[in-house]
């Protein structure tokens, strides 16, 4: 297999019923990994055995969860989470309220989960660890902090999806916060009748606390998480205050606009029908049933951040991450998203980053991107056993590394869900494995193609998120 997928850096960027639906809303970062299972680890296990690795192993026991809905509805009916985001509580208040909510409504929070990240072992150290552990918000406090982020996940995610990137912060010097979106981290039910207002007010009053809280603060998010923190900053005047403590904005493939140009019709597809897809829910970071209203109601926020109605971004430094051939995300849209976001203020683009990866046609590529093209740096993949066998960079890729013990490449979940039968088995059972984004052309040359969640250029990316900490913090 040659190995085509390159990324590359670009600083001071100026410049696909159902099927098609799914692919335009699952807006996640996380979702699915790539472990080398050997097809005999696929025995049956006894329910009252399961963890949340083991559950993976039985495909007769994933199709029986899926034909039940056992993990798909909320444990005594959907309910609120017990916090007011419009009050100013402090952000401990919440940490406790979410871990409450999450234990009283997820059917999986009580599941043991043996998975071990550079963060959970900062927040539990040793000890046996449980679902609702690892999917619930958390703090992380650095040593000679100089700095703080906040980083929010994207639709059907959880925080669990940052327990890489939050290590690295804290390793830099940098205290972390996640905050857990309202209708996540408990079952998908969570998500009929969610509206997008509710994902706002939350990020609001992360964002609020994060001012409120440290001199020098960052916001990220990932994918839908990306999206509120752009409408955020869109919609609220800083003060001056405000301005000076704000550093930049990360984003990971940020939720700028739907693949699919069906997006638009989400909404009135969930007055007849309340799910899009009815699966097993077995990831236990991430919902895999998708409600139709979920996807109408990213759809109206990323409505509040088209190009044209960007406004208050001029002087607020970026650090992007996004694929050419995302397949949930249109990457042109989110180029111009940039494009617009600083107009003709060189001053502030000097330190911009955009992190860019590519597939084929390079030249095109570069062309097409900016007239204004300053630093490239090129990536490769070599020295791992991985890099043959990914074949380009999915939506769901950038925040995870290769070690990650769920989403990683020797990780205990694997993105299968966009396939049935026995190209699905296939999937989850075979030994040598082919990785990248749900294209048509990947899926037409491997059609049991592991859809991609983890990032092989993870490292590098950490070097570029580096400088533009050190260049912001000037």
């Amino acid at each position: 297999m040659n190995h085509k997928i390159r990324g590359t850096l670009y600083m001071s960027v100026n410049t696909t019923f159902k099927k098609a639906m799914l692919s335009a809303f699952v807006l996640s970062a996380s979702a699915f990994s790539t472990n080398v299972f050997a097809a005999n680890m696929f025995t049956t296990k006894a329910t009252s055995s399961l963890n949340c690795v083991t559950i993976n192993n039985d495909l007769a026991q994933i199709e029986k969860f899926k034909q039940a809905g056992t993990y798909r509805f909320a444990k005594g009916g959907v309910q609120r989470i017990n916090f007011d985001f419009a009050s100013s509580k402090p952000f401990q208040d919440y940490l406790a309220a979410a871990r409450a909510h999450i234990n009283a409504q997820n059917p999986k929070a009580s599941m043991p989960c043996p998975i071990s990240t550079p963060t959970s072992k900062r927040l539990y150290a040793d000890k046996p660890l449980q679902v609702v552990d690892l999917i619930t918000p958390f703090e992380l406090k650095a040593d000679n902090e100089k700095a703080a982020v906040l980083l929010i996940h994207g639709l059907t995610d959880s925080p669990y999806l940052f327990h890489d990137l939050a290590n690295s912060f804290v390793e830099q010097g940098i205290s972390v916060r996640t905050l857990l979106l309202p209708g996540h981290g408990t079952a998908a039910e969570a998500l009929v009748d969610i509206e997008q207002a509710d994902w706002r007010q939350a990020a609001s009053y992360a964002i609020k606390s994060m001012l409120s809280d440290f001199d020098n603060v960052y916001l990220g998010g990932f994918s839908t998480g990306g999206a509120l923190v752009v409408d955020y900053l869109n919609h609220n005047t800083l003060n001056e205050t405000e301005q000076q403590k704000l550093k930049g904005v990360m984003l990971w493939s940020p939720a700028s606009e739907a693949k699919a140009g069906m997006a638009w019709a989400a909404k009135y597809v969930s007055w007849f029908t309340d799910y899009l897809d009815e699966a097993a829910d077995i990831d236990f970071a991430k919902y895999e049933s998708f409600p139709a209203n979920a996807g109408a109601q990213v759809h109206a926020l990323m409505q509040q951040i088209e190009p044209k109605k960007l406004k208050g971004l001029r002087n607020i430094q970026f650090f992007v991450v996004a694929s050419e051939v995302d397949q949930t995300i249109e990457t042109d849209a989110t180029v111009n998203m940039l494009a617009r976001w600083h107009a003709q203020n060189s001053a502030v683009q000097a330190q911009d980053r955009f992190v860019y990866y590519y597939a084929d046609k390079v030249e095109e590529q570069l062309n097409a991107l900016s007239n204004s093209l300053k630093t490239v740096t090129t990536f490769s993949c070599a020295g791992q056993v991985y890099c043959d066998h990914v074949l380009d960079i999915a939506h769901t890729s950038p925040t995870n590394a290769p070690s990650n013990p769920h989403y990683g490449w020797q990780g205990s979940y694997r993105n299968c869900e966009h396939l049935t039968g026995d190209l699905f088995a296939s999937c989850k059972t075979a030994r040598a494995v082919t990785l990248g984004e749900l294209t048509e052309a990947n899926l037409e040359t491997t059609p049991n193609l592991q859809r991609l969640t983890f990032n092989p250029y993870y490292e590098q990316m950490l070097e570029q998120m580096q400088v533009f900490v050190e260049s912001t913090l000037k």
